[in-house]
């Protein structure tokens, strides 16, 4: 075989071994955050242990994916302004039950105030997952690929030529601070994961595809179990991120709040505007370096600006300069809120 073609060779088994589609953390980052600040409740918890899923081998009942892990990936995925997290797991696990039930209890009651009171304009409940049994669906495509560079390389263990899927469901919550009722409950799925033999076997395996082609090389049921779970858990993340980032929730968001409160620009910077079917009462700005009077100044400023259009009420005024995240509040004269958090400097 001739230098040119090696290459072109090991070129093709990178590309085709290492590709994991839709996984581009890039991708995100370069889409704006959502206007919010999110307190984070709930888990991945099982509700029972299946032994041959992918996330099975341990006691029930447990976090199959850590709620700091679910943190991050929104985090790094910079999915809203501001994020905490509550760091209780029997209380996380008690108010995911409860709303799961559709039960506004006292405990739900005190968690959504006090998620307001640190100033956030959502909750975000992690349901639990649902782990079912791994499918094997067998040699996939790839076999040809893995058959030219098991004979002419020798690295056919690098091509991902069997396919499993794990049916694992992760439920979510986006919640309205001031009822706890769903604004966006999606489930989330990772689908069919294709695994190379290096993921799939162990040692006598490997040992094996010396003498007979990889994907005549049965597998080893923990290494699947592994490597499932981790593809599984790096997708549910990913498409957390992406579902709670995607222009379907932000149109969803504006046509469930009871007022749509938007930064845009000015003459003179940025500017406040709030469109509402009902005429608001009361406008609240809490920011970092505000003081009260240009709190107090922005809020009367808001409410005298007041036109009508053919949707219901227009409100707009200058949001003042702050040293951090500034979080508008308003309410209708109906009693209904809805708040929005601003990045000092940010967008627009």
């Amino acid at each position: 075989m001739s230098r040119h073609r090696s290459g072109l060779v090991l070129a093709f088994v990178a590309v085709t071994a290492c590709a994991t589609p839709g996984e581009d953390v890039g991708v995100l980052t370069d889409l704006p955050p959502l206007d919010g600040s999110v307190f984070v409740t709930g888990g991945a918890f099982l509700a029972s242990e299946v032994a041959d899923g992918a996330f099975g081998g341990a006691e029930a009942p447990r976090e199959a994916i850590a709620i700091d892990a679910i943190a991050a990936a929104l985090a790094s995925s910079d999915v809203f302004q501001r994020l905490a997290v509550d760091d209780d797991p029997a209380r996380r696990a008690r108010i995911a039950e409860r709303l799961r039930a559709g039960v506004v209890d006292e405990d739900v009651v005190t968690c959504l105030q006090a998620a307001r009171l640190a100033g956030h304009d959502y909750l975000l409940v992690i349901e639990g997952l649902q782990d079912v049994p791994i499918e094997t669906q067998g040699t996939n495509g790839r076999w040809p690929v893995t058959f030219a560079t098991w004979i002419l390389l020798g690295v056919g263990a690098l091509i991902p030529d069997r396919t499993f899927e794990s049916r694992a469901t992760l439920r979510v919550s986006l919640r309205d601070l001031q009822s706890g009722w769903p604004l966006h409950d999606p489930l989330l799925v990772a689908g069919p994961i294709d695994l190379s033999l290096l993921e799939r076997t162990d040692v006598v395996g490997l040992l094996l595809s010396i003498i007979v082609p990889p994907f005549f090389v049965g597998d080893d049921s923990e290494a699947v179990r592994v490597a499932v779970r981790d593809t599984v858990t790096s997708r549910l993340l990913w498409s957390l991120s992406r579902d709670l980032k995607g222009v379907a929730l932000r149109q969803r968001l504006r046509e469930r709040a009871p007022a749509d409160v938007m930064l845009v620009p000015g003459l003179s910077g940025r500017r406040v505007v709030v469109r509402a079917a009902a005429a608001l009462g009361s406008a609240r700005l809490v920011g970092a370096g505000v003081e009260p009077e240009t709190a107090a100044a922005f809020a009367a400023a808001l409410l005298a600006s007041v036109r009508v259009d053919g949707s219901g009420f227009v409100y707009e005024t200058d949001l003042p300069a702050t040293t951090g995240l500034a979080q508008v509040l308003v309410a209708t004269v109906g009693g209904a809120v809805a708040s929005a958090t601003f990045a000092p400097g940010g967008r627009p």
